[in-house]
């Protein structure tokens, strides 16, 4: 049993909360709310008749099955406020045993989970068979005096510093992306999905040239860390080019007793639940890796920049107008590491002409 890091499970959370949001039309739906000195994850209430009803919601976003103690606990814990119903919602499942205790004591268990296929129907597009691959799973730089900087996970954003970062020896200069694909056919040894580290070790001399945003240093590099393997990709056609990044899974919830499913599409998902749009803060759009900043608030209108979308691996930005009721579907951004690269990125934008 090992809790993913916090950003990762609060966003399970909002996830959760989203979905009973957009499933329990006309309850009050609330995350992270507090009962007689007790939190829970997720609370719904609504009225019935002459009647309120309660709903407790735990989320477990754990990278293992949820042990049984875990649902007797939150038992214990939803009776202690009088709870009509509690709900026990997990990303990898319940251990051997947990049903039985939820049966038991009128627990719901489900499992949220990835669905496994993709709307294709925005971008008029589909699948067209299979091809083989590499897939870069993780770079990272080693620069002369040892410090590391490891390039962002995300698709989007990896692809845009492999094309724009650049490397500088004497009068030769060449990408990041030039550099592994000179290496590239060592990663084409391998079986598919069998992954393999790679170290490069660069000429004396050579330096980090370019982007000057601030996320990697412009200082000598003695090596290039890379991580990848061959794997079957999926063959996408379609009318028109779009980011792939932006063909994001639906949502599928099981409830583990009766065996139900059903599926959400992420994009309807109000994941900012209340939000509101404030001045001088910045919002994400998880499903479409963005990021954003307030600028203004007039009457029902916010104007936000655009700060930072990697799309085709460049970097995007833009001003924007945005109805206040869309904040719903942003999230505030709290982590002081991004806020700072988002920072700088602002100030470069707004010092741009035009």
């Amino acid at each position: 049993m090992v809790p993913a890091d916090s950003k990762k499970w609060k966003h399970f959370e909002r996830l959760v909360t989203a979905i009973h949001q957009a499933a329990d039309e006309g309850a009050k739906v609330c995350w992270d709310d507090t009962i007689n000195g007790r939190q829970f994850d997720v609370t719904i209430r609504f009225r019935r008749g002459l009647y309120e009803y309660l709903t407790v919601i735990e989320c477990k976003d754990y990278s293992s099955p949820v042990p049984v103690e875990k649902v007797e606990a939150f038992v214990t814990k939803s009776r202690d406020v009088q709870a009509h119903h509690a709900v026990m919602a997990s990303a990898a499942g319940f251990q051997r045993g947990a049903k039985e205790v939820a049966e038991r004591h009128n627990i719901t268990l489900i499992h949220v989970t990835d669905s496994d296929e993709v709307d294709l129907a925005l971008f008029r597009a589909r699948w067209t068979g299979m091809a083989d691959a590499i897939h870069i799973e993780h770079i990272s730089l080693e620069y002369a005096d040892g410090q590391r900087r490891t390039l962002p996970e995300a698709a989007d954003a990896m692809t845009y510093y492999v094309r724009h970062l650049v490397l500088e020896c004497g009068p030769d200069r060449l990408t990041l992306d030039d550099l592994v694909q000179c290496h590239a056919t060592w990663f084409h040894r391998g079986a598919i999905d069998e992954y393999m580290d790679r170290v490069i070790t660069c000429r004396p001399g050579t330096r980090v040239a370019a982007p000057d945003d601030g996320e990697f240093p412009l200082e000598p590099l003695a090596r290039v860390h890379v991580r990848a393997g061959m794997t079957k990709a999926r063959v996408l056609t379609a009318p028109v080019k779009f980011e792939t990044h932006l063909l994001v899974p639906g949502v599928k919830v099981k409830n583990v007793t009766t065996g139900e499913e059903s599926c959400f599409s992420r994009h309807s998902l109000p994941i900012g639940l209340n939000n509101e749009f404030r001045v001088g803060e910045f919002y994400e759009q998880p499903n479409l890796s963005a990021f954003y900043y307030c600028d203004s608030l007039e009457n029902d209108i916010a104007a936000i920049y655009l700060v930072e979308s990697f799309q085709f691996g460049n970097l995007i930005q833009a001003k924007l107008s945005v109805k206040t009721g869309n904040a719903r579907f942003y999230v505030p951004v709290s982590d002081r590491a991004v806020i700072a690269r988002l920072q700088r990125r602002l100030e470069r934008l707004k010092r741009t002409p035009g």
